[in-house]
């Protein structure tokens, strides 16, 4: 991080792509999406399932049978609202109290703070 923050003192770009915002990137939201959005805001108040939305994992599950992953289901699919989410919820689901995990140094910090709270 300090031979990051030196270059972009000297001058130069930084990519930072350890935030997780692909927006930065060029990464923006397709015409498409952004209309169907504003179009279903009406009736997108309050909460989904805790999985996911229903059709959003249907449409993943059909995806994944049509290569050849016959055997998943709609119940088998979670959808987080981001990576760190998901990294919580696959650390509960996996860690009992007592059980060791090999963590990669660097890291991401949320798997530390999984792990523990785990």
């Amino acid at each position: 991080l300090k031979e990051a923050k030196r270059l972009e003192e000297e001058g130069n770009k930084v990519l930072k792509l350890n935030i997780g915002n692909p927006a930065p990137f060029g990464f923006d939201a397709p015409d498409e999406i952004l209309v169907d959005v504003i179009r279903n805001l009406p009736t997108a108040q309050g909460y989904c399932d805790s999985k996911g939305l229903y059709s959003a994992r249907k449409a993943i599950m059909q995806h994944y049978q049509a290569r050849g992953m016959r055997d998943v289901t709609v119940e088998d699919i979670y959808i987080g609202n981001g990576v760190s989410e998901l990294i919580v919820q696959a650390m509960q689901a996996l860690l009992n109290s007592g059980d060791e995990m090999l963590v990669p140094a660097p890291d991401y910090p949320l798997w530390t703070a999984a792990v523990s709270l785990s």
